[in-house]
């Protein structure tokens, strides 16, 4: 599909209650591969989105990256 780019999202937080409110938001835009990894097939608009609400989340214990 034109437009359409996969994109792993990685992720390492020591908070437990931070990391339920990251996997809740991931389950809107992919799915679970492995423990602390989500695979998503995004247009431009889905993965602003989805930085987003990540950033909207205002983790500061452990990262989050995209790639």
């Amino acid at each position: 599909m034109k437009g359409i780019s996969d994109y792993a999202v990685v992720y390492d937080i020591t908070s437990d209650a931070k990391r339920e409110r990251v996997d809740k938001v991931l389950k809107g835009f992919g799915f679970w591969v492995q423990k602390s990894v989500f695979e998503c097939r995004l247009n431009k608009r889905g993965r602003d989105e989805l930085i987003g609400r990540l950033e909207g989340l205002h983790i500061k214990t452990g990262f989050i990256v995209t790639i």
